[in-house]
C-alpha cells in the first residue's frame, strides 16, 4: 500500500516537472511570452472572421466573439494531439535509457497546453467583462463551461494516448493525424454554428464527439448555439470510452516501446 502511494506521488511529481519544462520551453526567449496565447487566436479570429463574414451570413450577433470562443479550445486540442502523437518517437533516448513512466511524456504536453488555455481564457473573460458580455459569469453557464472543458480534456488525453502509442509502431499515424485534424477542423462547429447545417446533414455532425462540446462552450460563453441533450450525453459517454480505451491501449503497448524505438 505504501509502495503504491509512493509510486503515485512519484508519478505526479514527474508529471509536474515535465509539464513545467514544457511550459518554460514553449516561450523561452519570446519577448511577448504568454501574450502569444491570446495573440495567435486573435489573429486567426480577425482573418477568418473577415473572410467568412463577407461570404456567409450566420445570423450571429457578434461573429468574432463566437469564432474566438471556438478557436481557443480547438487550438488546445489540435496542438496537443499533433505534438503528443510524435512525442514518444522524439523522446526515444529517454525511453530507452530510463524506467520513466511513459504516460508522463504525453500528459505533460497536454497539461502544459491546458495551462496555456487557462491563461488565454482568463484574458478572454476579462475582455468579455469590460465589453459588457456577461454571459459566462452566470453560475450555470460557468458550470456548463467547466463541464465541457473537462470532457474536452478527457478526449484529448484519450486520443493522444491512442495516436502516440500507435505511432511508435506505424509512423504513418503522425501524417494521418495531421490530415485528420485538417478535416476535423471544418467538421467541427468552430467557424459556423451547428444550426447553419441543413437538417438532412446534421446527423453526420452529431457523430463528431467534439460538436457537442464546442456548441455547448459557445452557448456558455456568448449565448449562441444549442445541442440536443440526449446526443450530448451519448457523446460524453463515447468520450469517456475513448479515454479508457486510450489508457488501456497505451499501458498494453508500453512494454514494447523501447524495442520499436
Amino acid at each position: 500500500m505504501l509502495k503504491k502511494a509512493s509510486n503515485f506521488k512519484h508519478f505526479w511529481e514527474l508529471l509536474f516537472v515535465f509539464t513545467q519544462k514544457e511550459i518554460k520551453a514553449r516561450y523561452k526567449n519570446a519577448v511577448l511570452g504568454f501574450l502569444w496565447l491570446f495573440i495567435n487566436p486573435l489573429l486567426q479570429m480577425v482573418i477568418i472572421g473577415f473572410v467568412f463574414s463577407l461570404i456567409f451570413r450566420f445570423g450571429i450577433k457578434n461573429y468574432y466573439l463566437f469564432l474566438f470562443t471556438g478557436l481557443l479550445p480547438w487550438n488546445f486540442f489540435s496542438l496537443s494531439l499533433n505534438k503528443t502523437t510524435t512525442s514518444l518517437v522524439f523522446e526515444r533516448n529517454l525511453i530507452q535509457k530510463s524506467s520513466l513512466r511513459r504516460e508522463v511524456l504525453v500528459l505533460s504536453i497536454i497539461f502544459s497546453n491546458l495551462f496555456h488555455l487557462t491563461i488565454a481564457y482568463a484574458l478572454f473573460f476579462i475582455f468579455l467583462f469590460f465589453i459588457g458580455q456577461h454571459q459566462i459569469f452566470n453560475l450555470l453557464n460557468f458550470a456548463l463551461f467547466l463541464g465541457n472543458l473537462f470532457f474536452l480534456l478527457l478526449f484529448t488525453i484519450g486520443t493522444s494516448m491512442i495516436t502516440s502509442s500507435l505511432n511508435v509502431f506505424w509512423r504513418d499515424i503522425a501524417f494521418f493525424t495531421q490530415a485528420l485534424l485538417l478535416i476535423w477542423f471544418y467538421a467541427t462547429p468552430v467557424l459556423y454554428p451547428l444550426s447553419f447545417i441543413p437538417q438532412q446533414y446534421s446527423s453526420f455532425f452529431y457523430l463528431n464527439p467534439l460538436s457537442g462540446i464546442f456548441t455547448s462552450l459557445q452557448r456558455a460563453i456568448v449565448g449562441d448555439g444549442s445541442f440536443p441533450l440526449p446526443i450530448l450525453f451519448i457523446q460524453f459517454l463515447f468520450i469517456t470510452l475513448v479515454f479508457i480505451f486510450g489508457l488501456c491501449l497505451f499501458r498494453n503497448r508500453n512494454k514494447y516501446f523501447a524495442d520499436w524505438l
